[in-house]
């Protein structure tokens, strides 16, 4: 499925929001510095122990990425399951990975998310594992450094092999893929970063590891907006991805 990078007048809409079909999964971004009211809208939503969390940051800009990046969780999940975005209950597995009360996932939505700069993500998919991450693209001049502690030896030779002036974006398409990987496998027994590859270089992308219930995991390049990088992780073989932009009433200071 074409990726659908179109601007929605009311992204948060109490309308309930159709559930992925099987074998399809939902990606939606959103930028985390919307104008004040917005600001209050998500912080309205939030339950006393993720306010608990919200005071302990030391700097204004973290607590109002978090409080926004929350809030749109609630909305969008509140929009699924036709509930208020104040009465979602969330779980967390021993490794904090987030998923839903288990009183409240009669539907087997599960979700996961991801957070750079001023923009997050949210993956949504019904009955299998999915992880998400996104980066904001930048320089890594140690690249090659950081490729030979956290990438396989075929990521790292891939990663040799790329013309020098793409070096930095090469790194960050191999990043976020390892990286949504981890995330999709949440709690589950995962190897060491070195220990599996994710050859994104190939058509469909794959994962080769030592565990053999690895390869029937499967890897998605997104296209998030200009200046990010975006991966997608399924416990699943490749599916069908619907990705679209929240657009909200932006910060004046913008």
């Amino acid at each position: 499925m074409l990726p659908s990078n179109i601007p929605i007048s009311n992204p948060l809409s109490k309308t309930q929001t159709p559930l992925p079909t099987m074998g399809t999964a939902h990606i939606q971004y959103a930028r985390l510095d919307p104008c004040p009211l917005v600001i209050a809208q998500m912080e309205a939503a939030l339950s006393p122990d993720e306010w608990a969390r919200l005071r302990r940051f030391h700097f204004a800009r973290d607590a109002r990425r978090y409080a926004v990046r929350r809030g749109i969780l609630r909305h969008l999940l509140g929009g699924y399951l036709s509930i208020p975005p104040a009465d979602i209950v969330f779980a967390y597995g021993p490794q904090h990975k987030p998923a839903l009360a288990e009183t409240q996932n009669q539907t087997g939505l599960r979700f996961n998310l991801s957070d750079s700069g001023e923009m997050a993500v949210y993956a949504f998919a019904v009955g299998q594992e999915i992880g998400v991450d996104i980066e904001e693209d930048r320089d890594y001049p140690d690249a090659h450094q950081l490729a030979a502690h956290f990438f396989s030896p075929a990521e790292a030779e891939w990663l040799a092999s790329q013309p020098a002036e793409q070096t930095s974006a090469a790194f960050l398409r191999c990043w976020t893929c390892k990286e949504a990987v981890v995330k999709a496998l949440g709690d589950g027994l995962m190897a060491p970063l070195l220990d599996f590859t994710v050859a994104h270089w190939q058509t469909p992308p794959r994962l080769i590891g030592p565990a053999a219930s690895i390869a029937d995991w499967s890897v998605h390049l997104l296209n998030p907006p200009v200046n990010f990088s975006a991966a997608l992780a399924t416990a699943a073989a490749p599916i069908a991805i619907s990705e679209r932009i929240l657009s909200f009433p932006m910060s004046p200071e913008r």
